[in-house]
């Protein structure tokens, strides 16, 4: 193993990513797939001193890294990354990278289309970096689709090992269960395998397969004796192939399957919104039944969902307006849980347009976050906005202004109190929000809770994280009150809103 004097997170930056896109042509016409792509990486320091950092980019299969020197960061501040401007970078790059950090360190990963002239894309895409001990020798995927819904999914697997691996990778159909296709790659020290999931060459699947719908499993070994694991993380695009949107998630290594899963939010109908969740069997030998509950913002159970049976490494869907024995949904906002009585499952939620297509300002908003296996007592999420009504006016400046909601969930049995705190890009604390949340509910917070919050320490009036010297940072540190019952837990994410569009990221745990 590659010896390392800082506390890494290892970030996946994926897909055909173009750096520095000054002068390019025009959009494809409603395919993402096809779109060219720039990246920002937004980070936050969560530990107790100021960070010395840096970051080494791989170009996909090259072992040889680029360096990068990035400024210092105070304690509890949010900075962002530009890739574009990194000089070695060069544009048409794709690859992978690892951050270095003398402090704990958590990163997100924010993927977009530089809009040319006449352009209005949308598209904006959230993934977390990994930190060195989420590596594992296995990992999942709770979906991969190939032409399924007009979607298509291209993933990424990153070698952290300091030598080369083998990686293998196994996809079961959804609908039988079957094995449907195996593929093995070697990947050298540090870089980054894409699989594109329309190209059966990469993927294994038969050639002329023209559309599948799965999930996939990861494996690793060294390639000097073939047998020893290998450690890799693994992340995710999906993208739509009939208009310009996607979503990005992480993969799921086999340490954090679990037997229950929680979701963050589960959505019917409510602020136009619709919620999908994806669970995988992590086992490949033995198949299990899955119960999804959904609960009310104040606890309460709203219905119970199932029992569903998965076979081995197969995924099921479940829609949260159809609920089986029926129930009316409509208008439901809340959390979700996912029971599985036999094997460790994990699995994707994604949140979309749930009007039918019948508003503008919903119809290509579509998301990807984790369910996940337990709660924490202390969590971050690195990249928060709050841009004021002049910003957030899609009439001027389309899709270049957000707004983060958060979503909060008490996964333990009892009620817990937890401290929002709204960082800025120098570790100053501008504003506290305190929520109260039953066992098994969600709260809500965002920047503009209370206007004192915004304009704070050199912001724009009326936003958080858009500064006067049109500099940006600012993050978000969820940690148990005081005043709680120690034994709660929680989990968030954070849904990243543009006019008519919208992207979810979990929040990270914390030491």
């Amino acid at each position: 193993m590659k010896s390392r004097l800082f506390k890494p997170v290892t970030l996946l930056m994926l897909l055909a990513m173009l750096f520095g896109m000054v002068g390019i042509g025009a959009a494809s016409a409603d395919n993402a797939l096809t779109l060219s792509y720039a990246v920002s990486i937004t980070y936050l320091n969560v530990g107790t001193d100021v960070a010395t950092l840096s970051i080494d980019f791989y170009a996909e299969n090259s072992p040889t890294p680029i360096h990068y020197a990035l400024n210092s960061l105070n304690a509890g501040a949010a900075a962002s990354l530009s890739v574009g401007s990194v000089a070695d970078v060069t544009a048409g790059f794709r690859g992978s990278a690892v951050m270095s950090s003398t402090q704990p360190l958590v990163a997100t990963v924010v993927q977009y289309h530089n809009n040319g002239v006449g352009e209005t894309v949308k598209i904006r895409m959230l993934s977390n970096g990994f930190g060195d001990a989420d590596g594992s020798s296995t990992f999942l995927l709770a979906t991969v689709q190939d032409n399924n819904t007009n979607r298509t999914d291209v993933f990424s697997v990153q070698n952290i090992e300091s030598e080369t691996i083998t990686a293998t990778i196994k996809m079961y159909d959804a609908t039988t269960g079957l094995l449907a296709a195996t593929a093995s790659y070697d990947i050298p020290a540090q870089s980054t395998k894409y699989i594109q999931m329309d190209q059966n060459t990469q993927t294994g699947l038969p050639s002329g397969t023209t559309k599948f719908n799965g999930s996939a499993t990861i494996t690793a070994v060294m390639k000097s004796d073939g047998t020893t694991p290998g450690r890799v993380v693994v992340t995710e695009n999906d993208y739509y192939t009939n208009k310009n949107v996607g979503a990005s998630v992480e993969g799921v290594p086999s340490s954090k399957a679990g037997m229950t899963l929680y979701y963050a939010t589960a959505l019917c109908k409510n602020s136009n919104m619709r919620t999908y969740f994806a669970v995988q069997n992590s086992s490949l030998t033995t198949a299990t039944n899955i119960t999804i509950t959904y609960y009310k913002t104040d606890g309460t159970v709203m219905a119970t969902d199932g029992p569903y049976a998965i076979g081995p490494g197969q995924k099921h869907s479940v829609d949260t307006c159809t609920t089986l024995p029926v129930v009316n949904m409509v208008n439901f906002t809340g959390s979700a849980k996912v029971v599985s009585d036999t094997t460790p499952i994990v699995g994707i939620g994604r949140a979309q347009d749930g009007t039918g297509g019948t508003n503008s300002s919903y119809v290509d908003t579509y998301t990807a976050f984790l369910g996940e296996s337990g709660g924490y007592t202390k969590l971050a999420l690195p990249f928060v906005r709050w841009a004021n009504s002049t910003h957030y006016d899609p009439t001027t400046d389309f899709g270049s202004w957000q707004r983060t909601y958060l979503a909060i969930q008490n996964v333990s049995g009892v009620t817990g109190v937890v401290d929002v705190k709204y960082m800025d890009k120098t570790g100053a604390v501008v504003g506290t929000d305190v929520l109260t949340i039953a066992a098994g509910a969600k709260g809500n917070s965002n920047p503009a809770k209370n206007a004192a919050w915004l304009g704070q320490n050199g912001m724009n009036a009326g936003e958080f994280g858009y500064y006067t010297d049109k500099s940006f940072g600012g993050g978000v540190l969820i940690q148990l009150d005081s005043t709680s019952n120690p034994a709660a837990r929680f989990i968030a994410i954070a849904r990243v809103q543009n006019p008519g569009m919208a992207e979810d990221y979990n929040a990270v745990s914390v030491p």
